[in-house]
């Protein structure tokens, strides 16, 4: 029981970080527009050359290039907005004043790090892709427990990267090292975190679709805006959340 206050004490310390620094909700906004851009981009450049249409002139594997692409383009441009969080939120944590500049810098000056982490993150990506379609409904199962497992122990590998002197394979290692110990806070800031955002995402669909009945373009702009603005918290609040138990778990200070 004890860690499961523990996580909601965190989880609560982490919502009063953002409330503090509210401009980190910026770098999830950043984030979400810089991803569709890029992914505007991939698909754009993957239709004017035809990949993905005529197997006659494109062999089957050549999909794969453009989906390689975009896994590693999408989950560096995540990794290194969620890197800005955490070192945001450490700096807050540890009594400093941080701007949305300081997380970036921190974020940018492990580019190299990051890089790694997310062509890791890709390659899994596209194996758990791959498995999943060729195995049908079993496979869906199958990979969405493996993908629970996988983001449980890599849960920390962003602030190790950060704060360690190891690279992607070891700070998988070291994430996974410290998910052993703290497994129980770490469950209950994640579960708690998702219900919230359930919760407060249901009525907005709901306004969205009664706004929709009148007029359907002010329906999904309202909808989008508000789940956007949603996403936008939870995801500010899920690395602040990662930074706080990073923080617990390697200095015992919560």
């Amino acid at each position: 029981m004890e860690r499961i206050r523990r996580g909601f004490r965190l989880l609560g310390a982490s919502w009063n970080v953002l409330r503090s620094d509210k401009e980190l909700l910026v770098l999830p906004l950043i984030s979400f527009v810089s991803i569709a851009a890029a992914t505007a981009a991939i698909g754009g450049v993957a239709w004017v050359t035809g990949g993905g249409s005529e197997r006659e002139t494109f062999p089957e594997g050549f999909d794969y290039v453009y989906v390689g692409l975009f896994y590693f383009v999408t989950y560096f441009i995540g990794i290194f907005f969620n890197a800005a969080v955490v070192g945001a939120a450490t700096i807050r944590l540890g009594g400093g004043d941080p701007t949305i500049g300081d997380g970036l810098r921190l974020a940018a000056s492990k580019t190299g790090k990051i890089a790694g982490w997310a062509a890791t993150s890709a390659t899994v990506g596209l194996i758990l892709r791959s498995l999943e379609e060729r195995f049908g409904f079993l496979g869906d199962l199958i990979i969405g427990l493996i993908g629970v497992v996988w983001g449980a122990i890599t849960f920390f590998v962003v602030p190790v990267l950060l704060y360690e002197p190891v690279g992607a394979v070891e700070g998988i290692k070291r994430s996974a090292s410290i998910f052993k110990q703290r497994w129980g806070e770490q469950m209950t800031g994640n579960v708690a975190l998702g219900l919230a955002i359930f919760l407060v995402s249901i009525p907005l669909i709901l306004v969205a679709v009664l706004i929709g009945m009148v007029s359907l373009p002010a329906g999904v702009i309202f909808g989008v805006l508000a789940i956007g603005a949603v996403v936008a918290v939870g995801t500010a609040v899920s690395g602040v959340f990662q930074a706080a138990l990073y923080r617990f778990a390697t200095t015992g200070e919560a």
